[in-house]
């Protein structure tokens, strides 16, 4: 079923980004996908191609300094305020007036950003396997710390090449990594390490907010995810069967939790 896709350039605060946009057959809303670190656009190609056909126009990107976006040459470019408005230039780009909103792990944090810059551009906001906010020591494979020292190449074929050659997305992790601006990728992992929560300010906007993560997510600790949504006062849910990125492990089941929640 999935498709090849082919990405639209677009200037978003005076720099490309990598857009895809999924368009379905009768419109019933806008929805936009917000991938986490080290990903892409590409991780939700399946997902959103599902919540195309019932009927939602499906807007993913790849982050600034990532993938097939443009590395950034200002200063202030990979800050997660810039990382939040990205999503809501993006929004407007193609004019999307309510969007749904939805982060996956570190995409987690840059969607709530967004939704406290903006909190009435959005329909609702969805956190997938994310948290409320950055984790002391997390990330600090010694992969990430050569990120100063060595080209992404070389730091991907000491470090992830062999642990990585025999994943079923072996392609496309290797050609965003390399592609990837290394000063984006260790500023991204600083934010995971320390970033401030963000739920007092999203709880404070009353946008509707769903909660779900799989049953075998080891990234963020389960408890936490479950007082996020607590404090959020949000719709919780644990996907069967699923780790830390249900949209790749049963894409099927993640795009029917998604517009479950959107249909309400």
């Amino acid at each position: 079923m999935t498709m090849t896709i082919t990405p639209k350039f677009v200037s978003i605060q005076g720099e490309p980004l990598a857009c895809v946009l999924f368009e379905p057959k009768s419109h019933v809303a806008d929805a936009i996908l917000v991938h986490g670190f080290t990903g892409s656009k590409e991780d939700f190609t399946e997902v959103a191609e599902l919540l195309a056909l019932q009927g939602y126009r499906v807007l993913t990107f790849d982050h600034r300094g990532q993938h097939e976006s443009a590395h950034s040459k200002r200063a202030d470019a990979y800050d997660m305020d810039s990382l939040a408005r990205d999503v809501i230039e993006s929004a407007d780009n193609f004019d999307m007036k309510s969007p749904h909103l939805l982060g996956h792990s570190f995409g987690g944090l840059i969607v709530q950003r967004a939704v406290t810059l903006a909190p009435h551009r959005f329909a609702s906001l969805s956190l997938m396997c994310s948290g409320p906010s950055g984790r002391t020591g997390w990330k600090r494979d010694e992969g990430f710390d050569l990120l100063t020292k060595l080209s992404m190449e070389e730091i991907w074929n000491l470090r992830f090449e062999e642990e990585r050659k025999s994943h079923p997305r072996y392609l496309i992790h290797k050609k965003r990594w390399i592609a990837s601006d290394g000063a984006a990728t260790l500023k991204f992992r600083d934010h995971l390490n320390v970033q401030p929560s963000y739920v007092k300010g999203v709880a404070a906007t009353g946008i509707p907010t769903f909660v779900f993560y799989g049953e075998n997510d080891d990234a963020w600790p389960l408890a936490e995810q479950n007082q996020m949504a607590k404090d959020l006062n949000a719709k919780l849910l644990v996907l069967p069967g699923c780790g830390h990125c249900p949209n790749e492990d049963d894409p099927e089941l993640t795009a029917n939790t998604i517009a479950g929640f959107w249909g309400n």
